[in-house]
């Protein structure tokens, strides 16, 4: 919904504007109401909504004045000025100067909608126009970020005729909030602010990646400033450890996406460093005495030490990936020790992207364990074809969906493990395996058959993660989401 400001240094005139007309109707909201053009500049700073609607001649700071200093925000938003009466001279000077719009007093309701449907579509164009040039972008983006990549920030900054303003670099990885708006999260230009610069750009559903060049020496309060001002929307901010010129550009990424799903699965501080722990003796010798317990099948030891193991890994605040390290470990000791059953298959190895997205903490990453290590012993019973036939169905009409097979396993009263087993024996795959397969032929009918954005096709076919997805399609068809397109 797009966000209205009203400006009018005559409070009930800002009123009549505000219940004017049916806002929610035009995809709409009116966000606040401003009595100066001052108090208006330090809402449009702090909030950057679509549409402003202005009072023109204002004490101080006139709607002029205000469309002037919008123009050098340089935010995508609509001005409609508005004046008691004509004044061509001021009318021209607004068009002049980019406003959208200039309304008369006392404004006609038909008028005020009309006006404000074609700055939504405009808007709207806009930001369609806006996503379809950052697709190439973020595919650009998945090849430089990937781990194995060594291309250096001076590489980066050379092929893009950046210029190197500062000898510092960080990444910073800002996680939203869910019910965030693309628009909100995203910014694909490169500001240049005072004493720091950044290119940022777009990496997932409600996650933004920034690359930020400044002088730690100098100006050390430059960084903080910057995260104060300009990502203060974001929950969870993580930072990168310092890089310079030969420093590879995709170490720095993957440390900020690790301080940030860190602080985020800890809910720990909202702005957190990377600052690697160690991984403490007590959760060696915890994991040599599970696997002793996991070979002897004792539940009640099984049970106990994945507890310790849950609250090692929560006190010492221990990194995502550390946390997955030691997940697929245990994982590792199922297959060994208990993978001669047709149903102990389907305990996945999960990167520490996919436990962020399916588990909130490590308690519950740990008991999902501990109750799969229950279900292994439970006798299995015999299930009709026409029921295993009823769980495929179901799982193709849900795979677009985050869907635990747990859940399914709830749904249709069978084990886990044994329902592993049978879709495996049904459909010759795993069940995680099926639901790939299944997303990624509905993303290739997509690429070949519509004009969505890659974005957009992400998330249709069920994932929230572009850079995820993008590592992912490539890794199974040899090439990108857009190469594919172009075949």
């Amino acid at each position: 919904m797009l966000q209205v400001l009203i400006v009018d240094d005559e409070p009930w005139v800002a009123y009549g504007i505000a219940h004017l007309i049916d806002w929610e109707s035009l995809g709409c909201r009116v966000g606040g109401e401003a009595h100066n053009g001052q108090e208006a500049l330090a809402y449009i700073s702090r909030h950057k909504p679509e549409i402003v609607i202005s009072d023109i001649r204002m004490p101080g700071l006139d709607g002029i004045m205000l469309l002037e200093k919008i123009n050098g925000l340089q935010l995508n938003t609509k001005v409609i000025l508005i004046s008691g009466y004509a004044d061509f001279e001021y009318a021209q000077k607004a068009i002049r100067l980019g406003a959208f719009d200039y309304l008369v007093k006392q404004i006609d309701e038909s008028k005020l909608e009309e006006t404000i449907r074609r700055a939504a579509a405009e808007l709207e164009k806009g930001q369609e126009t806006a996503f379809a040039a950052v697709d190439l972008f973020l595919d650009d983006l998945f090849e430089l970020l990937d781990p194995a990549n060594r291309i250096t920030i001076s590489n980066f900054q050379a092929n893009r005729q950046l210029a190197a303003q500062y000898p510092h670099y960080r990444f910073l990885g800002c996680l939203y909030p869910a019910a965030s708006s693309a628009r909100a999260v995203f910014h694909g230009n490169i500001a240049s602010l005072q004493d720091i610069s950044a290119v940022r750009f777009r990496t997932g559903q409600n996650k933004v990646s920034i690359l930020v060049n400044y002088d730690e020496q100098h100006h050390p309060l430059a960084l903080l400033n910057f995260i104060s001002e300009y990502v203060s929307g974001a929950e969870y901010v993580g930072i990168s450890s310092i890089g310079l010129y030969s420093t590879p550009i995709a170490r720095l990424f993957q440390e900020s996406e690790i301080a940030m799903f860190s602080s985020y699965f800890h809910q720990g501080a909202a702005v957190a460093p990377y600052k690697r722990p160690e991984v403490p003796d007590t959760i060696r010798k915890l994991l040599l005495n599970l696997e002793l317990s996991v070979k002897e099948n004792d539940k009640e030891q099984t049970g106990s030490l994945l507890a310790g193991i849950s609250r090692e890994c929560g006190g010492q605040q221990l990194h995502i990936d550390q946390i997955a390290a030691i997940y697929n470990q245990i994982v590792s000791m199922i297959y060994k020790y208990r993978g001669g059953m047709s149903h102990a298959d389907e305990m996945e190895y999960l990167s520490y992207e996919q436990i962020v997205r399916l588990f909130h903490s490590p308690e519950q990453l740990f008991r999902h364990i501990h109750l799969f290590m229950n279900q292994l012993a439970r006798q299995e019973v015999n299930i009709s074809n026409e029921q295993v036939e009823k769980v495929i169905a179901y799982i193709n009409q849900k795979f677009t969906e985050d869907i635990l097979l747990s859940d399914i396993s709830k749904r249709f009263n069978i084990s886990t493990g044994h329902l592993s087993s049978l879709i495996k024996k049904q459909t010759g795959t795993t069940y995680s395996e099926y639901i790939m397969n299944k997303r990624l032929t509905m993303a290739k009918e997509l690429l070949s058959n519509t004009a969505l954005s890659v974005f957009d096709i992400v998330q249709e076919v069920g994932y929230k993660d572009y850079y995820h997805f993008n590592k992912l399609f490539k890794k199974m068809l040899g090439i990108t989401p857009s190469q594919y397109r172009k075949l």
